[in-house]
């Protein structure tokens, strides 16, 4: 037993620890036309607010345009915290941007910094219109709040995050305290 919980401490801490390439963002979308098409809903529109937990930022934006697939009027878009994990960064409230999308209303609604979320320019709006064609009105959305149940930073997620975060900790902590124990016993 003090084998396995050894093996599978020391595992998860290599596994934690170990740099992956995969885990820095990099961007292999260059150019409007390939954003375009990648991302599932292009839309302008203006940052209400912020906030975040840490891991996820959150941004209430009121779209006024839809370029290509669905957006309510109101919507939040999340996006990692750090530029390292593909974060878009500080969107300031009150300025208009447009938004490249890897989700569609209704649901979550990612965006990343490779994805190609820029403050609103007419000249990129041009090239992303003379892509999709004219933009169209975004979707009603009730005045109610919507489910944060579905967004990264939603209540239902968070106990998965700190339970495999509690996870992997307690079997570090394990496979050390079984290391520490065998080397003490050698020793005597």
């Amino acid at each position: 037993m003090r084998r396995f919980l050894l093996a599978l401490g020391l595992s998860a801490g290599l596994l934690m620890l170990t740099p992956s390439p995969s885990w820095a963002c990099s961007c292999a979308i260059n150019g409007v036309p390939q954003q375009v098409r990648h991302a599932v809903t292009v839309a302008a529109g203006t940052v209400a607010w912020t906030a975040t937990n840490g891991q996820t930022r959150t941004y209430e934006v009121s779209f006024d345009s839809v370029y290509r697939g669905a957006a309510g009027r109101s919507e939040k878009l999340v996006t990692a915290v750090e530029a390292a994990a593909c974060g878009v960064g500080d969107l300031a409230p009150g300025k208009r941007y447009l938004f490249f999308v890897e989700g569609k209303h209704p649901g979550t609604m990612p965006i990343e910094k490779c994805g190609g979320t820029t403050a609103y320019d007419d000249s990129v709006a041009r090239q992303v219109q003379s892509i999709t064609g004219p933009p169209v009105k975004p979707l009603p959305t009730p005045d109610a709040r919507r489910d944060d149940e579905t967004s990264a930073g939603g209540v239902r997620g968070r106990p998965v995050v700190v339970g495999g975060v509690a996870i992997v900790l307690v079997s570090i902590a394990a496979g050390v305290l079984v290391a520490v124990r065998r080397r003490a016993a050698r020793t005597r």
